[in-house]
């Protein structure tokens, strides 16, 4: 081993040269790697969530409720009664933050899920069948009987805004008790606010200004009486009534329903799409997931071509410099294949310093591409908004990997310094 170092520090600047072209691509690898981990790591929180569920919203709406449409109550009521249904919760979601005036369409850049209201049925039996329960890192989640103004915070939440458990927190001008922070999943909930889903959905109410003007068309149209009704003109009269038509607990912008014990969840999702085509969207657990499936592949694809980008500007890196080693130390060669060294450890020798260049190139690539990686998450984490995760296996992957492509890269040219003969390799000096 000494030799190897020996022979290693007599080209050293050669060497050093070979050694940063792999630090290069090594660098690049554990800086992607990195990032594609935490983006797999969210996909993968998603996908478990999304498919626990089946997942309802009104017709021509986002994922996060927006058009204007709603899921009456009725309509929920009637999807809880559809063959294998176990029980639907709905729900309402919305920022976390008022719209920006001077950025109203609330444009920019987020690496993850935004800061955002979760409003929970907690009267229902609904459950997630994959997420029934949430770890806590402080306090309680929201249980039935809580009063409205309660809430449970993610971490990413409580960082940003300095909070604890018994805190005060202001929601779009109410106030609100924090009696839980969920502990870290790296995933969507580390950016909500759970709170129960008669005040979200007031807030909701509150911050769409048809919502609002129906709101307030329906609580004055409940102050006139049978008896005043009945004495206006039928054109008013039919306005009226369709004002007092609006009822608060219709605004719910999603749901979610929950299959019962031994049924399929394809079968139920396809029962309630049957049922209700013209009245909801329903996304069946099984097709979510092979949408997010698709969405995690490009990111391990980013991965892979990094790799194999380290893996070319690597390996020829080496290779070049291995056969510049051969060619100059062919008469050393020779001399100890004269000497009596087999063929075999001369080869060994030779791979094996390649595989150690390849190894301090690693190990030196990594390290700078660990140390990147937690000065940036550092200084996003007072936003909650990290973009890589760390963890020790890729770190030995990364490691192993770049002594390996030392070890290929040594290969040609260990074999051809091993074939040569000591007195051909003895006479071209």
């Amino acid at each position: 081993m000494l030799e190897i170092f020996r022979n290693m520090w007599r080209r050293k600047f050669r060497t050093f040269l070979t050694i940063m072209g792999i630090v290069v691509g090594i660098f690049a690898f554990t800086v992607m790697g990195a990032m594609a981990l935490k983006l797999n790591k969210m996909i993968d929180g998603g996908k478990r969530y999304i498919t626990g569920q089946i997942t309802i919203m009104p017709k021509g709406s986002s994922y996060m409720g927006s058009g204007g449409s709603m899921l009456p109550v009725d309509t929920l009521n009637k999807i809880s009664q559809v063959e294998g249904v176990e029980a639907v919760g709905a729900g309402i979601e919305l920022s976390l933050d008022e719209p920006d005036p001077d950025n109203p369409t609330g444009a920019s850049f987020s690496f993850g899920v935004p800061p955002t209201i979760e409003g929970m049925d907690l009267d229902s039996n609904y459950q997630n069948r994959n997420w029934k329960t949430i770890d806590m890192k402080e306090g309680r989640m929201l249980q039935k009987g809580d009063s409205d103004d309660k809430v449970a915070i993610g971490i990413t939440v409580a960082t940003d805004k300095n909070l604890k458990v018994g805190d005060k927190m202001k929601i779009r001008g109410r106030e609100f008790e924090v009696i839980g922070i969920v502990d870290k999943t790296l995933t969507g909930p580390d950016s909500y606010v759970f709170m129960p889903i008669k005040p979200a959905r007031e807030l909701y109410i509150e911050a769409n200004p048809f919502l609002k003007s129906l709101k307030e068309q329906s609580d004055k149209a409940n102050e006139i009486s049978d008896q005043a009704l009945a004495a206006m003109p039928k054109e008013t009269r039919d306005q009226i009534l369709q004002a007092k038509a609006f009822k608060t607990e219709d605004v719910t912008t999603m749901a979610a329903a929950s299959w019962k014990d031994g049924q399929d969840s394809e079968v139920v999702a396809n029962r309630i799409k049957d049922q209700f085509k013209d009245e909801v969207l329903v996304l069946s657990p099984v097709k979510m997931g092979e949408q997010i499936d698709k969405a995690s592949a490009i990111f391990n694809a980013l991965i892979l071509g990094v790799a194999v980008i380290a893996l070319i500007v690597g390996g020829f890196s080496i290779i070049n410099t291995m056969i510049m080693s051969i060619s100059e130390r062919t008469k050393e060669i020779g001399i100890k294949k004269a000497l009596g060294a087999s063929g075999r450890s001369i080869a060994w020798e030779y791979t094996l310093e390649a595989g150690t260049i390849g190894l301090l190139g690693g190990l030196i690539g990594m390290g700078l591409g660990v140390l990147v990686a937690v000065l940036i998450n550092n200084r996003m984490a007072s936003r909650g908004a990290e973009i890589f995760l760390i963890e020790p296996n890729f770190l030995i992957e990364v490691v192993i990997f770049s002594f390996v492509l030392g070890i290929l890269a040594g290969i040609i040219p260990a074999i051809r310094a091993a074939r040569m003969r000591a007195v051909d390799a003895i006479r071209e000096l």
